[in-house]
């Protein structure tokens, strides 16, 4: 194996923990259905779920960076 295969493991098993991890640490409430206007809704996301999506922002980041990095021609 070579370090390209190992950081590629390591990123995959760290994506995977983050996922599963915010997946089980939410509680998911069951609601009912209604009208909303865009403040409702911005202040639910921002205000409510702020963390969640903070953490969907670091995630989506470091899988950008990580294809990236997979997707870069090697030097010889």
């Amino acid at each position: 194996m070579n370090k390209r295969s190992v950081f590629v493991g390591i990123a995959a098993l760290l994506f995977l923990i983050v996922v599963v991890g915010s997946i089980l640490a939410t509680s998911w409430s069951a609601g009912s259905l209604g009208t909303t206007n865009n403040n409702q809704f911005s202040g639910a996301i921002f205000n409510d779920f702020g963390l969640a999506v903070l953490v969907v922002g670091v995630v989506l980041f470091v899988s950008m960076l990580g294809g990236v990095y997979i997707a870069q021609e090697e030097q010889e």
